[in-house]
Order: C-alpha cells, then sequence, then structure tokens
C-alpha cells in the first residue's frame, strides 16, 4: 500500500491547494485596499510551499521561514499593505486548522519572518526612491544653452556606489548635450563627479553667472 502524502494525511479536503484557497480567501476578508487582492492572487505560489512545509510538521525549519521571508518581500514589492503584512500568516493558521502543524511553535516565528521581510524590503524600496531622485536630470537645472547646475548631494558612504553614480550623471548629461556643469555639494561627491565629467569631455565650471544683455557670457 503506497504511503498516504502528507496534504491527505493532513485531512484537509482537497490537500494543500484547498488550503492555500481558504487562506487567500481569509486574507481578502481582512484587508480593505484593493491592491491587496491582487497581491493575494501573486502570492499563491509561495503560499503552497508554506503549506506544505506546514502540513510536513516540520516546525519552524528553515524552509519554513525562508517562504515566509519570500511572502513578506513579495507583499512589500507589489506594494501591499502593513494590514496585509502582519495578519496573512493568521490566515494560513486558520486555514489549516488542527491540521498537520497548525497548531504548533511555528506561529510566532512565522509571523516574524513575514514582518521583518517586509519592513526590510520596505526600507529598501525607500532607499532606492531616494537615491534615484540624485540620477540625471533629477539633480540637475538648467542654466543656459548647454550649462547645467548639477546638485552633489549622493550619500557618501560608500564609494564605489558614489563613483558609479558619478558616471552615470556625467554620460546622461553628455548624451543630453551638456558642456559645462557647475557644481554644489560635498566634498566627496564633487571630487567623483568632476572625474567623470572630465573623462565625459565635459568643463567643470567653478562658478556661473548669468549672461549678460550683451549676449556675452561671464563666468
Amino acid at each position: 500500500m503506497a504511503p498516504s502524502s502528507p496534504s491527505a494525511a493532513s485531512g484537509i479536503v482537497g490537500g494543500a491547494d484547498a488550503a492555500v484557497d481558504d487562506w487567500c480567501e481569509r486574507d481578502a476578508r481582512r484587508v480593505f485596499m484593493a491592491v491587496d487582492r491582487d497581491v493575494i492572487d501573486s502570492t499563491r505560489s509561495v503560499r503552497a510551499v508554506i503549506v506544505e512545509q506546514l502540513l510536513t510538521g516540520a516546525g519552524a525549519s528553515r524552509d519554513l521561514l525562508n517562504a515566509c521571508g519570500v511572502l513578506g518581500r513579495i507583499i512589500a514589492a507589489r506594494s501591499g499593505s502593513p494590514t496585509l503584512a502582519a495578519l496573512s500568516i493568521d490566515g494560513a493558521r486558520e486555514a489549516l486548522g488542527p491540521s498537520g502543524n497548525a497548531g504548533g511553535a511555528w506561529l510566532f516565528p512565522a509571523r516574524a519572518a513575514v514582518a521583518e521581510a517586509y519592513a526590510a524590503t520596505r526600507a529598501e524600496m525607500t532607499r532606492a526612491e531616494g537615491l534615484g531622485r540624485w540620477e540625471y536630470p533629477s539633480c540637475a537645472v538648467p542654466l543656459h544653452e548647454g550649462i547645467v547646475a548639477v546638485a552633489a548631494g549622493y550619500p557618501e558612504d560608500d564609494v564605489d556606489a558614489l563613483v558609479a553614480w558619478a558616471s552615470r550623471v556625467a554620460s546622461a548629461a553628455a548624451m543630453a548635450g551638456v558642456r559645462r556643469v557647475v557644481v554644489s555639494g560635498s566634498a566627496a561627491a564633487r571630487a567623483a563627479l568632476a572625474d567623470a565629467l572630465n573623462m565625459a569631455g565635459i568643463e567643470l565650471l567653478p562658478s556661473y553667472a548669468p549672461v549678460p544683455r550683451s549676449g556675452r557670457e561671464t563666468r
């Protein structure tokens, strides 16, 4: 006689797929944002992994917590709400009921794994959005034809990242037809940008004054 599968042994009618359906429906009833319902649908695969892990009775295993972390990251990356991230694991517990490992000590670690992954991903997204504001042309203000002012405020705690940023700004400025640049910002950012501008054939101006009425440009 062939051994029964974890899903069959658990007593859940329809097995893991039914548990995932139930879990998704419970989460959908808890949330208020329309985007959360789309997020729930997009996480069915990782939810199936979590359910299968729980049905094996392995407890708070590394595989289970890794899958919960993936769930948290997906919810964050797809702009799901903190409510969905905070309550989703409760939906899994309720969907499984007394079956498999649903009542075990996995609950609190699983909740924490989802919440921590969600928070970390949101922080990374916020940081990336902030850094994106220092990219060209967001960091530049046109002064005159072929001349721009660049705010060099890119964080300088990572030298390699700072050099890469300067290279991107200089390349984008050159492609936009910029010939001269005046820079304001931290010493490290100005130095990195000066090197990158030189490599791109763009002149770095020590200062800039508006073009006088005579049409002659002063510097």
